[in-house]
Order: C-alpha cells, then structure tokens, then sequence
C-alpha cells in the first residue's frame, strides 16, 4: 500500500515538474489584434486624426476662396424708391424774371427704380499673388500637422499596445503558477493524509495559492485597463471585445542608429512655418507697389409718378461705364513697416528654434540609444536569470520527489521564480518602450503601420 502511494506521488510530481518545465507566456487566442491592425483602426477612427483631416480639407477650401479673388466679381442690383416728400432746391428768381429773388422748385418724380449690375476684375496686385502662396504653404502646414497627428496616434496607440502584452504575459505566468500550486497542494494533501507532510505545509502552500489569487486579479484588472486604453486611443467603442497578440520574446530588437541623420516632423512644421513668414513678409512689402483693376457697371432706371413702370410704353433709361482704376498706397502711417519688422522676428525665432528642436532631437536619440543599449543588457541578465530559476525549480522539485528537499524549499524556489518572472517582464516593457522612443525619434513611428 505504501509503494502503491509513493508511485502515486511520484507521477504527480513528475506532471508537475513536466509542467513546470514547459510553461509558455502567452497562448494564441481567438479574436486578436495585431499593433498593425490596431494602427490602422485607429488612424481612420480616432476624432483627433479625423479633425486634422478636416484641418486640411479647410485650408484647401481657403485656398479657393484667396484664388476667387483674382477672378472676375459679378454682382446685379436692383432698388426701387417712393419718394414721399420730393427733395425741395432753390432756385434764383433770375431764372424765371424775378430778379432779387429765391424760388423753391422741386425735382424728380415719385417713383425710381434702378437694376443694374457691376464687374470687376483685378488685373494685377502683387499682394494678392502672395495671399494665394500664403494658403498654399498654410495647407502644407496643415498636413504637416495631420502626418504629426497621426505619428503621435501611433506611438500611443503602440504603447497602449504593447503594455497590454505585457499585462496578458504577466496575466498568464500568474495563471500557470497557480496551475502549479494547485498541484503541488493536491499531492501535499495526499502526503498529509499518508502522515507525510505537516499542516504548516499545507499552510505555507495556501499563503502563496492566496498571494497569487491576489496577484491575478490584480493583473487582470491591468490587462481590462490597459485594453481599454487601447480602445481609446483606436477610436473603438470602449464595449468593444478584443485581445492582443502574444509578445514575440524572440523578436529582432530596434538597431541602434547613427544620431547625425535628422527626419522629424517637428523639424518639417518648423520650417515650414518659417516659410509661412516669409512670404507674409514679401506679402507685406508688396502692399508698397500700386494695384490695377477692371471695372464695369450698367444699369436702367425708371422715373415716373406712377407704379405703371413694367407697363407698355413705360420709360427705361440705360447707363453704363467701363473704367481703370488705378490704386497707389502713398502712406500709411508707417503700418506696414512696423508689420514687416515683427514677421523678421518671427522669422529670426523659427531659425533659433530650428537649432533649438536640432539640438534637442540629437539629445533625444543619443538618450534613446544608450537606454536602449541598457536595456538589452538588463533584459539578457533576466532572461538569464529566469532561465537559472526555472532551473532551479525544476531540480528543488526533484530533489522533494527523492526526499532531500523540502516543501519550504519548492515554496522558496517558486517564489525566486515568480520574482525572476516579474523581473524579466519590466526588463521586457523598459526595453519595448526604448524601442519605441527609439523608432519615434528617427521619424520612422509610421513603419509600425506597415
């Protein structure tokens, strides 16, 4: 009876230790996400990418509206006037032989009715020619804006991403190492029940099944939290049922780059920006040089004392110009020169913050690399670690099925892997978001769409 159990307990040990041994961080699930698909939901569902897209489709339409005032402007009028009390002039009496004398006469008629309609066209003015390049740079700013826009969407979006692998990760280690005290305190249970184990045992068993109960809810709520940024930031309904892909533990890390290489949209706004006043600033002088347009006008006017004026035989009386006009600024109380001075500070402020976002952006991916480099190092020192610990779980476990070791030993070697798992996950998370920090100062965050 006693070989019957003892065989009993071997095998269960053995189970456990085969478990142990080929315990996996992340299973493949139904209904995953890949970041790509995460990205590309979120970049035709997120209001702020769908208002920078607004943005540019509104500085297109100003585009039009500047390039109308250089065509042709058309308007047609229509008035009609009842004069209740005719407008009195005086006359001298000379006029009609009353000499000395002043007499009140009275002109026109009760009824005025003038249609007409008025053409103009700008043949040249310098300073509208610079408006409409002016809108075209400010749509170019626009996209500008949009392209960062989304750079931004994904880096978060990626981060959400990748800190929700990490918590499913954390979520399944958990999951597997109560699988495994479960075991072992169904086999202590038997030793127990056989007078080969103590009550403290079973005790010391039930304060780590507890801790990790705990600790499973804990990463648990994580992981739903960190899904539900994720769904955020994509722009889907926060009720919306998703799951992440497994984390690629033997993924290709981002390569440390060569820092002298600048591609930043920051850099691309600035100038941008800075070309803005630029032609703000000839723009402005252009307001010196004097402007021609076209004028045209026509119209007909009815006079009567009556309201007969669309009747048979009614009068209708045409008028009409064609005319230059000629306009030459001469001087504006030195406006336009005080306007020209602050867009030369702008500009003298976009080159210093050109050097300003240079520099900057220098600092960011030396920091970026050496983080990075760090990183690696400290992730290889875990998975190393992780890899002794598994180790040394699996021989503890060996020894206690030989008798040698006991139950506070299995209870140690789990916890010193539990702590090496933890461990090697926020080496894992450190080195995923140096990656990303790295990928996002090269102006290359858009490749995670690809």
């Amino acid at each position: 009876m006693k070989e019957r159990i003892q065989n009993h307990r071997l095998s269960l040990l053995m189970l456990l230790a085969l478990l142990a041994g080929s315990m996996s961080f992340v299973r493949a699930q139904s209904g995953q996400m890949t970041l790509q698909q995460c990205v590309q939901y979120g970049l035709t569902k997120n209001k702020g990418v769908l208002k920078s897209k607004l943005e540019i489709d509104r500085a297109n339409e100003k585009r039009t509206e500047t390039r109308s005032e250089y065509l042709p402007q058309v308007s047609g009028s229509v008035s009609f006037q009842n004069n209740l009390k005719l407008q009195t002039s005086i006359l001298p009496g000379e006029l009609i032989g009353q000499p000395g004398t002043q007499v009140p006469v009275q002109f026109g008629t009760k009824y005025n009715t003038t249609a007409g309609i008025d053409a103009k066209q700008v043949i040249y003015n310098q300073s509208l020619i610079y408006s409409m390049k002016l809108t075209r740079q400010s749509t170019k700013v626009s996209e500008i804006n949009a392209r960062k826009t989304e750079e931004q969407l994904i880096y978060d979006i990626a981060s959400a991403y990748y800190a929700a692998q990490i918590s499913f990760t954390q979520k399944q280690l958990v999951e597997s190492n109560l699988a495994q005290i479960d075991s072992l305190y169904k086999i202590t249970q038997i030793q127990f029940d056989n007078d080969a184990a103590k009550q403290l045992d079973l005790d010391k068993l039930t304060v780590n099944k507890t801790n990790l109960q705990t600790e499973l809810t804990t990463s648990t709520t994580n992981y739903e939290q960190q899904l539900l940024l994720l769904k955020y930031y994509a722009g889907m309904p926060l009720d919306a049922s998703i799951e992440v892909t497994s984390i690629d533990l033997n993924g290709q890390s981002a390569t440390i780059i060569d820092t002298k290489s600048l591609d930043n949209t920051d850099l691309e706004l600035n100038m941008a920006q800075r070309e803005i006043y630029s032609v703000t600033l000839q723009q402005i002088r252009a307001g010196y040089l004097p402007s021609l347009s076209l004028n045209f006008q026509s119209s007909v006017q009815n006079m009567q004392n009556d309201l007969r004026m669309f009747e048979k035989g009614a009068k209708w009386f045409p008028t009409s110009y064609i005319g230059l006009n000629l306009s030459i600024p001469i001087f504006d109380g030195l406006a336009k020169n005080s306007r020209a001075k602050q867009t030369k500070i702008q500009i003298e402020q976009s080159v210093l913050e050109e050097e300003y976002l240079t520099e900057n952006l220098k600092m960011q991916r030396e920091n970026a690399n050496n983080t990075l480099k760090a990183n690696q190092a400290a992730l290889t020192s875990q998975q190393s670690n992780i890899e002794l610990a598994q180790k040394v779980y699996t021989v503890t476990m060996a020894q206690f099925v030989g008798g040698i070791a006991t139950i506070t030993d299995i209870v140690n070697a789990e916890t010193s892997l539990r702590d090496a798992q933890t461990n090697y996950l926020k080496a894992l998370v450190q080195v995923k978001l140096g990656e990303l920090d790295l990928i996002k100062s090269t102006g290359n965050i858009g490749s995670l769409n690809k």
